[in-house]
Formats: C-alpha cells, structure tokens, sequence
C-alpha cells in the first residue's frame, strides 16, 4: 500500500512539474537595450531581464513579449484584439490608451502599486474617476531649439523667460534677417504639424478641454491670434522661405546645418546630426545651441512643450489573484532599473519622483535643458491615437495647409476645421 502511495504522489509531483504554465502577453514597441558593450549574465535586452526575473519570482507563469512594429501603426495590438486576446501588459505612446482607460479594460494599478513613487502631474492624466488606469513609464519631450552661436554673431542676450514674449521674438527675428538668417522653421507641407502647432498654445489655445476628446474647442480667439503670428512671420521673411515646401525632417536639417536660428525638435535631433553632420561636410564646425520654451504671448508665462508618455496599461483579468500578478509584470517595466535604461539610452525622462540618473543620454547638456522645460512649462496636449484621432489630424493638415496656401483666412479655416473635425468625432 505504501509503495503504490509512493507512486501516486510521485505522479502528482510529476504532473505538477509538467503543467503548462499560465501564458501572459506583453506588447512593446522595441526590445529596450542596455548600455553598448554591457554584459548582463545572458540578458540579451533590458526587456528580457525583467521577464526573466518576473519568471523566476513567478514560477507559474510563461510570458510572450510582442514588439510593435511602428510602421504599421497599432495593427499588432489591433490584430489581438479582434482575436480577443488583448496584451495583459501594453507599453506605447499614450495616444493609443484613451478608449482603454477604464474599469472593463484595465487594472486600476493604484491597488497592487504604490503611485505616489510618480509624478502626480504625469500620472494625473492617466487617471479616470479615482483610478489610475495608466502610468507613464517615460516622458518624450521636445523644445525651441536655438542657436546660441547665432546669438553671439548679432550680439544678442537670451532675456529672462518671463520677457521671452511673441513681440520680443519678432523683434529678433529683425536682428537675424539683418544679418540673412531665417529666425524660424514654419514647416507646412502636408499641411501643420504639432511642431508648428505650438504656436497656438504660445497665445493659450487648445485643441480639446478637459480631457474630453469628444469634441474640439480650437475655434478661439487665441487660436486665431496663433495663426496670424505665424502668417506674420512668414510675410516679414523672419521664417525660412517657401514654408508649404518644408517639413519636419527638413526643419532638423536646416537647423543642424546652422542655416536657421530656431526650430522644434528633441534632443536626439540635435545631439545625433549636429555632429553628423559635421561628418559629413555640410557643417564645418558644431555650433553653441540649447533648448528654451517656445517664445509665449505677452500675459502668459509659458508655453507649454511638444511631447508626450510612453505608459503602461494592464489588462484586467477580472480575478483580483490573477491581476496582482499582471501588476507586478508591469510594474517590471516602471520601477527604477528599467528607467534607468529608458533615460541613459533611451533618452526618455524619469517619471519617478527625485530619480534623475545622469549618465548616457541624460548627461548632455541638451538633456537638461529639455528636462527643466518639461518640468516647468508643462506639455500641450496631443490628438489621441486611433481612427478618429487620424480623421482630425488629416483635416487639419488640410486645413492648415490650405491656409498657408492663402486659401483661408485664420478666422475661416478655424470655423471650417471646427465644424468637420467634429462631425468626423461624432461618429
């Protein structure tokens, strides 16, 4: 009797060792990467070293990482969601979240982690009726980059940010022409882009309120006095000629080959083509630049910078065991080591409070003074991701580019973008 005991015990022990193991999926846009020439005992990537240890500390557990591939937009996670097989942890740019952030979808991390270790300010936006349904795991920023050598050929002083105003640029946008050199980039083919976008938020405007993306409220006065800035800076030729034939890609060009003063970018531009392109002839030497807040309107204090989060969403399996444990797979892809690798090389921002690693990327010059804008001006809000986020954007590409072609006025293309932006919404 005690020997077919043995057995049965022996078979359990078997069958237990054998069971397949609960499968949890994790969609990314990339594998995250150590530092070049680290080695880290096997870790191919910073990715695979935190599944590795979610997998020891979680025996039970077997998870598939899914890389994104961004140039066919949000197609993989589309595809596993019409499976019904949503990722139980979802990393990306925070625009594709917004139709996610609620109670059916997602875990409200703030039961299984403990938020007030992020920025209040960041987390905030991903908060939905008390839960925290989303945590930014970086922040994507970009500024007016300006160049100082610039600066010091007319003479110039970068004044104080409270005097750096719309009419304190126009009047060194004169200084620079003087002298045959473009004050800014206005890159309007395919119409405006957020980079040129920025200038409506300079005077106060804003696309859409409250967090409600149901409708846009652009159609304002300082939206209007935007627009006419920018049409005022193209016919004094203070911004670089024939701005329906230019876009961002050319914008990062010409600034890093030291032909135009200022242009809206993100310090990877500068730090990778400045010297780049030194390299390869077009530049003769680096310039003197750095990164300020585009110039705001005279009453304001701030213009708010380009960027936004890459954040991470947990799916809710609807079995409070099961999401402790997918909260913890998540929070592998926010806690402090894994940042430390999205800012040195990744060139992202902590998004934890006080934890400001400076090394790699985060040691430039240019990192810091991104940095400090981020964190004093704040960030204007993007279109949200998805189809209907497509729509608005594509009409108001049309729209914009019709109106620097002068087929609109400011007042007209505002009414008329209103108008078909929110039918398309109503949807």
């Amino acid at each position: 009797m005690k020997r077919v005991v043995l057995i049965l015990l022996v078979a359990l022990v078997a069958l237990s060792a054998w069971a397949a193991p609960i499968k949890l999926t994790v969609v990314a846009t990339g594998p995250y990467k150590f530092f070049e020439g680290e080695d880290f005992r096997g870790y191919g990537t910073v990715a695979e070293k935190m599944i590795g240890e979610f997998e020891k500390a979680n025996p039970g557990y077997k998870v598939q990482y899914i890389i994104r591939d961004v140039t066919h937009g949000s197609m993989t996670v589309d595809a596993l969601m019409a499976a019904g097989t949503p990722p139980d942890v979802w990393i990306d740019a925070s625009g594709y979240f917004n139709k996610y952030l609620n109670a059916d979808y997602a875990i409200p991390l703030e039961k299984y982690i403990d938020i007030k270790q992020f920025q209040k300010d960041l987390v905030d936006i991903y908060t939905r009726n008390g839960h925290v349904y989303g945590i930014p795991t970086a922040n994507i920023c970009g500024g007016f980059a300006v160049n100082l050598s610039m600066l010091e050929s007319i003479g110039y002083t970068m004044p104080e940010q409270k005097n750096w105003t719309t009419d304190e640029f126009m009047k060194l946008a004169a200084l620079l022409k003087a002298k045959g050199i473009p004050a800014t980039m206005i890159m309007g083919k395919g119409g405006m882009g957020t980079w040129n976008d920025i200038w409506l938020y300079a005077f106060g405007a804003q696309f859409f309120k409250n967090k409600d993306y149901s409708k846009v409220v652009i159609n304002s006065k300082e939206a209007l006095a935007g627009l006419n800035y920018i049409k005022a800076l193209i016919d004094a030729g203070y911004a670089y000629p024939n701005p329906i034939e230019l876009n961002d890609d050319m914008g990062v060009d010409l600034f890093t080959t030291g032909q135009v003063f200022s242009c809206v970018m993100q310090n990877g531009h500068t730090d990778y083509w400045i010297p780049e392109q030194v390299k390869q002839g077009k530049l003769a030497k680096e310039f003197k630049y750095t990164f300020v807040e585009v110039p705001h309107a005279p009453g304001r204090t701030h213009t708010p910078v380009y960027g936004y989060q890459t954040i991470v969403v947990a799916h809710t399996s609807k079995d409070a065991k099961k999401d402790k444990v997918i909260a913890d797979l998540a929070y592998k892809f926010l806690c402090k080591e894994f940042q430390f690798y999205e800012i040195g090389v990744g060139g992202g921002f902590s998004t934890i409070n006080g934890f400001k690693p400076v090394v790699g990327a985060a040691a430039r010059d240019s990192y810091k003074a991104i940095s400090v804008l981020a964190s004093t001006a704040g960030l204007m809000e993007n279109f949200p991701e998805g189809d209907k986020g497509a729509e608005v954007r594509r009409i108001w590409s049309s729209y914009t580019e019709a109106f620097l072609r002068g087929k609109f006025t400011a007042q007209d293309m505002l009414g008329k973008f209103e108008a078909e932006a929110n039918k398309a919404l109503a949807k």
